[in-house]
C-alpha cells in the first residue's frame, strides 16, 4: 500500500496519479490538525476523459470532483479507515486541498491501484 503526505493548503496538494488503465482504492485517510482552527480538508478526482464519438476534445470536469470531505477541530486528529472508505475510488490526479494554509495540518492518504 502506498502512502502520500501532504500539509493542509488552499491549492490542491497533488497525493497521487492513477495510471490510466487502472482505479485507485482508498484505504484510509488520516488528518492531524493540530493548528488553533478546525479545518476542512477535501480530496479531489481530477481527470481528463478519452476523445469519444461526438467529443473529440473532451476537458476535465469543473468544478474537479469531490470524492472526500471532512472537518476536523483544533488539535484533533481523524482516521477513516477501508470499512467506511470502500466505496472511494480515484480514476485520475488525487489531490487534497484545505480551507486554508497550515503546516500544522497534517493530510495522509493510503491507497493502491487495481
Amino acid at each position: 500500500m502506498a502512502t502520500k503526505k501532504v500539509t493542509a493548503n488552499t491549492v490542491a496538494q497533488d497525493s497521487f496519479s492513477c495510471p490510466k488503465v487502472k482505479k485507485a482504492k482508498i484505504t484510509a485517510i488520516d488528518i492531524d490538525n493540530q493548528s488553533t482552527a478546525a479545518r476542512t480538508v477535501r480530496l479531489q478526482d481530477i481527470f481528463t476523459p478519452d476523445a469519444s464519438v461526438g467529443v473529440t476534445t473532451p476537458s476535465a470536469p469543473t468544478p474537479p470532483i469531490e470524492r472526500f470531505q471532512a472537518t476536523v477541530g483544533s488539535g484533533v486528529s481523524f482516521s477513516a479507515d477501508e470499512p467506511s472508505l470502500k466505496d472511494l475510488e480515484v480514476l485520475g490526479d488525487a489531490k487534497a486541498i484545505a480551507d486554508a494554509i497550515e503546516a500544522t495540518c497534517v493530510i495522509i492518504v493510503k491507497y493502491h491501484f487495481e
